[in-house]
């Protein structure tokens, strides 16, 4: 009976067309699904290893150098970092990295090859630029979900270190999300020189790194390299991947990102703010500047007051007003929340556009 029974069912999954003498010996072995072997995990190690050696086929150098000076001058070169993120030849990099239109600017690849580059569209306000090289069939990074990045998480930071060390990982962890930095000394709102929403890493970032690839442990860049705090320890900080794949398409096609525009300066509230300005609330942006003829004038708002919220976003010590304005396209009506003088005001503003 259990001879039958298995003749059977092996006819029935076609593995013998004709049927099967009773006499003949049947191989169980190689005719049953095979049982599945237990996965051996990665080493944390090896998963770190597999990880660089993915993403640093799209990672490539990026050279500036003054006209008729050539790829090897020294002095006024400026170097940095790129990776590809499309296989026609498009190349992400930070906006500081090419923001001087004097230089003549080369992107070296992986395997050595050179080639001449133009840069498409610059954001100064993300530090994100587009570039464009004449090759075809390139490696494009593989690109991960800035939003999911967790505190605590392994990753890697790759680059051309100093200028002289190309393809140089770093490796570190994600010590903090959604940071606000300054790039320079003036912290002035929408001046361009600070920057939000950061990935903030202990991987070293050395000069040159800048533009390169902050990869995780499956390979995925889920940022870009962009500058370093170095008054006390070092602490890297890097462009979320999500906020350069939303740039792309408008660099690609405008050669800028179109941007939300108030109007204002202001100091973000925080314990410190509170009490030596001796404010009543806690959260929020005290304006310290209305520019005339800007949305924020035309709408009422003065220096002094304290906007609290924009439409249903509160401003807190994790909420900006800038981060509250990306939320919103030029042109978009808004209502802004105002404390001034302990009443609860709103005001309707119609946004501009930042040039």
């Amino acid at each position: 009976m259990n001879k039958k029974i298995i003749t059977i069912i092996l006819i029935s999954t076609g593995i013998f067309g004709a049927g099967l003498a009773s006499s003949q010996k049947i191989n169980f072995s190689s005719i049953l699904p095979a049982v599945a072997k237990p996965s051996v995990a990665l080493s944390d190690e090896q998963q770190g290893i597999l990880a660089v050696r993915t993403a640093k086929a799209s990672v490539v150098d990026i050279i500036g150098v003054p006209a008729n000076a050539g790829t090897n001058a020294t002095g006024d070169a400026v170097y940095g970092t790129g990776f590809v993120v499309e296989s026609s030849g498009l190349i992400v990099s930070n906006n500081h990295v090419v923001s001087d239109p004097s230089l003549n600017y080369t992107v070296i690849l992986s395997d050595g090859s050179e080639y001449p580059a133009k840069v498409l569209g610059q954001d100064k306000f993300d530090d994100v630029a587009l570039l464009q090289i004449n090759a075809k069939n390139l490696t494009p990074a593989k690109l991960g979900n800035s939003d999911k990045l967790e505190t605590g998480q392994s990753i890697f930071a790759i680059g051309n270190s100093l200028g002289e060390y190309q393809y140089t990982v770093t490796r570190g962890v994600i010590s903090a999300l959604g940071r606000a930095v300054d790039e320079g000394t003036d912290s002035t709102s929408q001046s361009g020189n600070r920057l939000h929403n950061l990935i903030q890493t202990d991987a070293a970032i050395n000069p040159g790194n800048s533009g390169g690839p902050l990869v995780n442990l499956a390979g995925e860049v889920v940022g870009m390299n962009t500058l370093i705090d170095t008054s006390g320890a070092s602490l890297g900080f890097a462009v979320p991947i999500n906020t350069i794949k939303d740039a792309e398409q408008q660099l690609k096609t405008f050669g800028k990102v179109s941007r939300p525009f108030l109007g204002v300066a202001f100091v973000t509230i925080d314990p410190v703010v509170q009490v030596v300005q001796a404010l009543p609330i806690s959260n929020g942006a005290l304006i310290s500047q209305v520019q005339p003829g800007a949305p924020a004038a035309t709408a009422g708002i003065l220096a002094g007051d304290i906007i609290t919220g924009i439409n249903n976003i509160t401003l807190g010590q994790n909420k900006s007003l800038d981060d509250a304005l990306q939320t919103f396209g030029a042109g978009s009506q808004v209502t802004v929340k105002i404390y001034r003088n302990g009443q609860s005001l709103s005001f309707p503003v119609v946004l501009g556009q930042q040039q």
